[in-house]
């Protein structure tokens, strides 16, 4: 499969990284700012490390993005997938076991959203 990727695909890859870029320098820089301003219990390693992994992510975001056929994309949109869906999945537990303030909801939604749109990357960039 050499057919080019859509332009969906391609803005998909480019939203992702802007989301993905602002959170993590976040996190990664501002932990502590992080949490007191969001009321998130206070683990200022563990956010540097989340945001160092989606720091990660949003730079292949953007070499997906500067890619044009799924051989070239494959693998980024496989790693956004299991991300994504596991950031949810991980996301929602927390809700259950942890108290944490409102805003662990909109960190639901950005994951959730984003392993949609992946997954229908994954099924239309496939098939093209």
């Amino acid at each position: 499969m050499t057919s080019e990727i859509s332009i969906v695909s391609k803005y998909v890859f480019l939203l992702h990284f802007i989301v993905a870029l602002i959170f993590g320098v976040f996190w990664f820089l501002l932990p502590e700012y992080w949490s007191s301003l969001m009321t998130w219990p206070v683990e200022y390693a563990s956010g540097r490390i989340v945001g160092m992994a989606t720091l990660m992510m949003a730079v292949g975001s953007f070499m997906a993005y500067q890619k044009t056929t799924w051989n070239q994309i494959e693998i980024y949109v496989v790693m956004e997938l299991v991300f994504n869906i596991l950031g949810t999945i991980g996301m929602i537990w927390n809700v259950f076991t942890i108290p944490l303030p409102v805003v662990a909801w909109l960190l639901i939604g950005f994951t959730s959203i984003f392993s949609v749109l992946f997954l229908y990357v994954f099924f239309t960039a496939r098939k093209a």
